[in-house]
């Protein structure tokens, strides 16, 4: 990644609840929220909201490594 270019954060939040709107996910946005407020170079959220369970959790981290090349990711929750 060159200087000039903006980085992609990835922030997961893990959770069968709010997945599926039985309650709104608080923590994945407080994150986002907080980095906005620190981080002085330029960025991307990439939030993603999924059920507990090893495959989506691991679908997920995949997908923004690989594919969309997250700088770092955050994750959230899970039981």
């Amino acid at each position: 990644m060159q200087a000039s270019e903006t980085a992609a954060i990835g922030i997961v939040t893990v959770s069968d609840r709010a997945s599926v709107g039985t309650y709104t996910d608080t923590s994945g946005p407080a994150i986002e929220e907080f980095l906005r407020e620190v981080v002085t170079t330029s960025w991307r959220a990439l939030r993603r909201l999924v059920p507990d369970g090893i495959d989506s959790v691991r679908d997920t981290l995949i997908e923004l490594a690989d594919r969309e090349k997250c700088a770092l990711v955050f994750t959230t929750g899970g039981t």
